[in-house]
């Protein structure tokens, strides 16, 4: 097999490929022929090295993944070989409350991730995903998919006709776009291009706004709140009274200085998503099949090219999920 790993450090110039030995499954674990990877926000956190302490080098990159299983231990009932299967972001947590060492179980830091030729994981903490979607689409939903579900389904799940407002277009973004039109809301989305805007009205959103020239918004049931500190009292005064605000991301900031008087007198709800346990893939997963969604994808790098991916997804400039196929050439 081979892999991406940060080796002696972190940063980009600390990315090398790198072969190894062909894991054997335990008794309880598959073994996955990767097929695709898929890179979220959180990825260059954790190549930055701006991630907590308990990531560290060497480490396999990326959360999110899609394989086959090609080989299974001998207490593994319930999958198959051939199976196309997705390992789930939270490795140790499989329903109900998140259990208090919740960051001990995410792959892609501390625990190794997806981009490799081949990968070892528990038989209980993979899903088998929609035969309809593409190894791209599918390699999206562990982390990017599951936080766009969670933001919709916690604390309460979205209601036909309710408004939800989603800051920016990226690749939650665009999960939720695409789930909250599938539940019956009313979409809401805000951008700063017209070219994106274009494809988000094309995508079923009821609504863009062009945050450059409407810089306030109101009446939103339900906030999804992915920029941080720079767009939190936005989404406060967007949302109306009694509504909810799920915090989601932070890539404007970690810091928020928050203006308190409307969320006490207005009875707002601050609620937090950090992805989900395997129990909301499988959820997610019945979701797509049913309503036939597709995820959006906007570049697939070939294995090869890695690197090139943090690159592009640094810039910004792809509408959809950036991708990379772990499919090699030559031998693993």
């Amino acid at each position: 097999m081979r892999a991406w790993r940060f080796a002696g450090g972190f940063g980009r110039d600390n990315l090398v490929l790198e072969p190894d030995e062909t894991p054997e499954p335990g008794p309880r674990d598959v073994l996955l022929e990767m097929r695709a990877a898929a890179l979220n926000w959180r990825d260059l956190v954790v190549m930055r090295g701006e991630h907590r302490r308990s990531v560290r080098p060497p480490l396999i990159p990326l959360s999110d993944g899609v394989g086959i299983v090609i080989a299974k231990g001998e207490q593994v009932e319930g999958l198959g070989l051939g199976d196309r299967v997705c390992p789930a972001f939270y490795q140790h947590w499989q329903g109900g409350p998140p259990p208090p060492d919740l960051g001990r179980g995410r792959l892609g830091g501390p625990l190794d991730g997806v981009l490799a030729t081949h990968r070892v994981f528990p038989a209980d903490a993979v899903v088998r995903v929609p035969d309809h979607l593409s190894d791209p689409q599918a390699a999206t939903l562990p982390c990017a998919g599951i936080t766009a579900w969670s933001a919709l389904s916690d604390p309460a799940p979205v209601r036909p006709g309710e408004i939800v407002l989603i800051l920016g277009s990226g690749g939650v973004a665009l999960f939720a776009v695409v789930l909250a039109r599938a539940a019956g809301a009313r979409v809401i989305v805000t951008t700063s291009s017209s070219d994106r805007a274009a494809r988000l009205r094309e995508m079923g959103a009821d609504h863009v706004i062009d945050r450059r020239t409407v810089p306030d918004w109101a009446g939103a049931d339900r906030v999804l709140e992915l920029g941080g500190a720079g767009t939190l009292n936005d989404s406060v005064r967007a949302v109306r009274t009694g509504g909810t605000i799920i915090l989601v991301g932070n890539v404007t900031g970690n810091r928020a200085d928050l203006f308190l008087p409307p969320v006490l007198t207005r009875r707002l709800t601050l609620h937090s998503v950090s992805c989900g346990p395997v129990s909301a893939l499988r959820a997610l997963v019945r979701a797509i099949d049913r309503h036939r969604l597709d995820p959006v994808i906007g570049r697939v790098f070939p294995f090869r090219d890695a690197p090139a991916a943090f690159d592009a997804l640094e810039r910004g400039r792809i509408f959809g999920k950036v991708c990379v196929s772990c499919q090699t050439e030559g031998p693993t």
